[in-house]
Order: C-alpha cells, then sequence, then structure tokens
C-alpha cells in the first residue's frame, strides 16, 4: 500500500511567548504493508487500535525510523494519520526491513 512517511524536523524551535513549535517536517512517499498487532505481541504497552507496519528499508534510504515521526495512510476512503510508538529493526544496522507500531490519532 501507498503511505506517506512524515520525517519529524531535525531542529525545532520552540516560542515561548506563542508556545508554538516550528521546524520543517519531509513528506516521503513509501510502499508498506499493514496489519494487525497479534494479541501476543501487545507487550502490555500497546492498545488493540494499535496496527503494525512493515517497511523495507530500500523505502526510507539510510534513514531510521523513530517515534518522533509520523504516517499518513488511506483506510476506508479516507486519510488516516498515526503516530509511530515502537520501532522494530531486522538486521541492525544493514536493516533489511523496519517494523513499526502505529498508533491511530
Amino acid at each position: 500500500q501507498d503511505l506517506t512517511y512524515v520525517k519529524a524536523a531535525t531542529t525545532e524551535t520552540y516560542d515561548p511567548a506563542t508556545g508554538t513549535i516550528s521546524g520543517s517536517e519531509t513528506n516521503v512517499t513509501v510502499k508498506g504493508i499493514i496489519t494487525k498487532l497479534n494479541p501476543k505481541e501487545f507487550r502490555g504497552d500497546y492498545q488493540s487500535t494499535d496496527i503494525k507496519i512493515i517497511i523495507g528499508n530500500s523505502e526510507l534510504g539510510d534513514y531510521y525510523p523513530n517515534v518522533r515521526d509520523r504516517l499518513e495512510y488511506g483506510e476506508a476512503g479516507s486519510t488516516r494519520v498515526g503516530r509511530i510508538i515502537d520501532v522494530d529493526i531486522y538486521r541492525g544496522e544493514q536493516a533489511i526491513l523496519h517494523i513499526l507500531i502505529v498508533r491511530p490519532q
């Protein structure tokens, strides 16, 4: 499925007068597989609405996902946004895939 991977800004600036954070996010179109979590995978931290998204390393190049990033994906004819809450990387520094646990917002 086509997804939009939203990379958080590498540098952000906080304005205490307005309470806003500014910085540029980067959007990348990637292909991924969306699945449901198996109840055995919950580990006590996940909710039943959380989903698992698997993305190949070639989709993100040298970039490693982190919990500051988000994903946008299609569901039931609309665009949903999910916040990454956990990242598993298969094969360490030479990752071949990224397994992301995403919480729909």
